[in-house]
């Protein structure tokens, strides 16, 4: 194989000199031709003789020279093009053959270049940025222990800019993007913002495609004057059309008119891989963008800010993270002042030391989200990739067998086994290189359909999936790997062959002379094996999908549509917002096709803002502060029967449950089994055990118990969760900004509501801005990721059994065909057709229930390493194991029976005539 790719890349570059070497040899033979017949005239020779005599010694170096060129490169150069041409008609011949073995091979090698290109965009492609592997993020060391991108806030990341100047230069950034919104009123435009230090753009080398970047006086947080935006080249070509006139435009953002100052070129996405920016803003224009609501209007939060840095030339990863934890306590001390307000994970994590991280990829959640999830499947392709080639050698194992007298007569004219060698792996390559095409196209399209099926209605995934040198490569390696597997079994067979012993019996009734593991038998037996395999793997996932599904959310989801209220542009007085999203559940609530409705800060199934705080109860035993912790939720009171939560005890939230009445709530059974362990949870008294010390706590009684919700993750059980009155929102924390208020359609899809709902609210307040989505939506994002790996394992689990079937349908017909005369002469001489049947079929029944068994002890040892990925079911689960097996014997099975058909219909007469 190595031979004939050096001899092709030898060819490859002789054929740029070719012409020249032919000029050079006729300008040589004529010199030669002219002193010839000098070197005679001078002897004494006439002119005439003194020519004849120089063009037989011209003849004679010219037949020299060309035994040369025979024996060289440009020999083995014409080798290889007649080999190709030979196998190009040769595949012509079999079109059946070509045909499926090139689907298989575009399935199988697309199948792993799309796979590879999402594990290419999400952990290997290099920021499209000035010198990537100078980039390194700032963290601590329990969050890159967790796998997340550290947060600190505005001074912190000022502070590091300062102090690091030595090391290198610093940028920042809002670590969660922010949904901001373009319209003017009404139903919402969102998109996917992003607030930048001034120095991001510049210090990353992004050059914008039209216009500036940032200057140091539009990010001023404690002066917000700046009104200045660079949108992305998505959002400049979908709202402004490419117009380079875009620049100097003003677009209302948050309905803030903002200019735009530049657009960002089309290979940059932003930081974060897989998050796409279309809007970046200055940090210091967040208090303006957003109205001055710290964690509100677009979810900006200014105490978690991503940093990265730029090293120095000459610095390195290791010096600069020695340098920077030896200034933690003095940026930390200069950040943090006495009488801010400060969570308790911000004030743990900035005591945690500081770490720097290669940032030459970007940062990315996703990528610790989907990271077991894209190998597991990546194995998965290289595992049909292995069927297919298993499939195709069995196949053309099968049709060397029939090929045999047309090997085993080159062989007796004088053909060297290594041409036979040569001649049937070019063959190989150009079924690769044809599958290998067709695959690409499958990859293109796959791998664009793979990115939007991992998008959810909250997360937007946009992944930069083009061909690029990785993937090229990627794919020129399989598909050489490839056809090196399946083009080794028939190269083996034909190095066996002996020219006397196949003239005399021109096709081969066995393997002999071929290793045991390409033996028909053996290719058969790897291919039920592997495909057990998946099959197997598919079952575990399909099911673990399936009890998800099962698992009880606590709530009815049925006919609910959530419309998420932004409330950030009204202005009522203070402590009035409350009040105003009460009012809006109450006149959503009068149209006649509402049954119920109710607002809240978060639906069940919500991965937006999720307020967690300490809590304490008489008699509840010792916890540690993490322990302690419970979701807080604060709900109108017509949300309970909104989403038909069942009451265990006691009585929900009602309207008399005012600022002025006394404080309470109603606990989930988790918390009231967690808080309140072997007694009544009814009629307790928990208190809030967070925030300053000078703050008076808060105590409130327990009123009521409600049935367990989902909450964000199927996978994980109930939470510890209270439900509080909105009319009783804490007065030293500040009012929401966003809101979801729940409606329940008496009938039919919710989706019909949204119209009539959005006329009410606009009565309410025409400052409102509002985005609907049916609770299904939020409901199916919590199982996406195993939804999306059921989906894919099913697939490629579907294509192993497939391509099972027609590599055994190919055996079987095979060994049919090759026995043709020996199953007429049985038949003849009184064979019953079971006889006939049980001949034709032994060695692939055999075979097949060799692979099913070693399929199912590789299953037993390999299934343990996806058991994190499981839920509901163990590795071994006993449903697949005994289901898999046998809908593969009966694929088996069924792709047999045309073939043994076949063979209880053949003719003697015809058989034996056809010898």
């Amino acid at each position: 194989m190595f031979r004939v790719a050096r001899d092709v890349l030898a060819g490859l570059r002789a054929l740029f000199r070719r012409d020249q070497v032919e000029q050079d040899l006729d300008e040589e033979l004529r010199e030669y031709f002219e002193a010839a017949i000098d070197r005679h005239v001078a002897a004494g020779m006439s002119r005439e003789a003194a020519t004849r005599a120089a063009r037989i010694e011209r003849g004679s170096v010219t037949a020299v020279k060309q035994h040369v060129r025979e024996t060289g490169w440009e020999s083995r150069l014409d080798d290889l093009w007649q080999d190709a041409r030979y196998g190009v008609r040769t595949l012509r011949k079999s079109p059946g053959f070509t045909l499926v073995a090139v689907l298989t091979l575009a399935l199988a090698i697309g199948a792993n270049t799309a796979i590879f290109s999402i594990v290419n965009g999400l952990m290997l492609r290099a920021l499209p940025v000035t010198a990537p592997e100078q980039l390194a993020m700032v963290s601590t060391v329990h969050t890159v222990e967790d796998g997340y991108t550290a947060g600190f806030n505005y001074k912190v990341s000022e502070h590091i800019r300062e102090h690091v100047k030595h090391l290198g230069r610093s940028v920042s950034w809002s670590v969660f993007h922010s949904r901001l919104d373009l319209a003017q009123a009404g139903e919402a435009d969102r998109v996917d913002g992003l607030f930048v230090s001034s120095n991001f753009f510049n210090e990353l080398g992004v050059v914008p495609l039209v216009g500036r970047t940032f200057t140091p006086d539009e990010d001023r947080l404690a002066e917000p004057k700046s009104r200045v935006a660079i949108i992305s080249h998505g959002l400049w070509q979908r709202r402004f059309g490419g117009d380079a006139g875009a620049v100097g435009r003003t677009i209302v953002v948050e309905r803030v008119p903002v200019t735009i100052v530049g657009v960002a070129p089309p290979q940059f996405l932003g930081p974060e891989v897989g998050r796409a920016f279309e809007i970046a803003l200055p940090i210091g224009s967040a208090p303006l963008v957003l109205h001055n609501e710290g964690w509100g209007a677009g979810g900006f939060d200014p105490s978690y800010l991503a940093v990265m840095l730029r090293l120095a030339p000459g610095q390195s990863l290791g010096s600069a993270t020695t340098a920077l934890r030896g200034m933690h306590r003095q940026i930390i001390a200069a950040a943090m002042q006495p009488n801010e307000i400060w969570g308790e994970n911000q004030v743990e994590q900035l005591k945690d030391p500081f770490v720097m991280v290669p940032a030459s990829a970007g940062t990315s959640d996703l990528r610790r989200q989907y990271s077991r999830a894209v190998v597991t499947i990546f194995v998965i392709a290289a595992l049909v990739l292995l069927i297919a080639c298993a499939n195709i050698a069995s196949l053309m194992v099968a049709r060397g067998a029939a090929r045999s007298r047309e090997l085993s007569l080159r062989l007796a004219l004088g053909a060297p086994r290594r041409r036979l060698l040569q001649q049937l792996i070019v063959e190989s390559l150009i079924l690769a290189s044809m599958g290998a095409v067709v695959g690409l196209l499958v990859a293109t399209w796959a791998s664009d359909a793979l990115v939007t099926q991992m998008s959810t209605w909250f997360d937007r995934v946009t992944l930069d999936v083009t061909l690029d040198w990785r993937v090229v490569s990627f794919t020129v390696l399989v598909t050489l790997a490839t056809a090196l597997l399946f083009g080794l079994a028939p190269a083996f067979r034909a190095s066996s062959l002996t020219p006397v012993a196949a003239l005399k019996e021109p096709v081969s009734s066995g393997d002999s002379g071929m290793p045991r593991f390409w033996s028909r038998s053996g290719l058969v037996a790897a291919q039920v094996a592997l495909s057990l395999l998946l099959v197997i793997t598919a079952g575990l996932f399909i099911r673990t999908f399936d009890r998800l599904l099962a698992v009880p959310l606590g709530f009815d989801s049925n006919r609910v549509l959530v419309v998420e209220v932004d409330g950030s542009r009204t202005a009522p007085a203070p402590g009035a917002r409350t009040a105003l999203y009460e009012r809006l559940a109450s006149v959503v609530t009068q149209l006649p096709a509402v049954a119920e409705a109710g607002a809240s800060l978060n639906t069940p199934a919500n991965h937006g803002l999720t307020l967690v705080s300490d809590y304490t109860a008489p008699g509840m035993p010792e916890l540690p502060p993490m322990e302690r912790r419970a979701i807080v939720n604060f709900v109108t009171p017509g949300w309970f029967h909104t989403y038909g939560l069942p009451v265990r005890a006691g009585r929900v939230i009602s309207a008399s449950d005012t600022r002025q009445a006394p404080l309470i709530a109603v606990a989930n059974e988790a918390f009231a089994r967690k808080f309140f362990p072997g007694h009544e949870a009814v009629g307790g008294t928990i208190q809030e055990a967070i925030g300053p010390p000078e703050r008076p706590k808060e105590s409130r009684t327990v009123v009521g118990i409600v049935g367990n919700a989902l909450d964000q993750s199927l996978r994980r059980e109930a939470y510890p969760t209270l439900y509080l009155p909105i009319a009783q929102w804490p007065t030293f924390f500040p009012e929401p900004a966003q809101i979801s208020v729940s409606v329940r359609a008496r009938s039919g899809s919710p989706v019909a509501l949204a119209r009539g709902v959005a006329e009410r609210l606009m009565t309410v307040d025409r400052n409102l801005s509002f985005t609907f989505r049916p609770l299904e939506d939020q409901i199916d994002a919590a199982s996406h990721q195993e939804r999306l790996i059921a989906w894919l394992s099913a697939f490629f689990g579907g294509l192993a059994l497939v391509l099972a079937a027609v590599g055994l349908f190919g055996i079987a017909s095979s060994t049919v065909v090759r026995r043709r005369t020996e199953i007429g002469i049985r038949m003849a001489l009184g064979a019953q057709r079971r006889d006939v049947v049980r001949l034709a079929l032994r060695q692939t029944i055999l075979a097949t229930a060799v692979g099913l068994a070693i399929g199912l002890a590789a299953a037993a040892m390999l299934t343990r390493y996806l058991e994190a990925m499981l839920f509901g079911i163990t590795p071994l689960d006993p449903v697949t194991f005994v289901a898999a097996p046998a809908v593969l014997g009966v694929v088996a099975l069924v792709a047999c029976f045309l073939p043994a058909r076949r063979a209880t219909s053949i003719d003697p007469m015809v058989a034996l005539r056809s010898e």
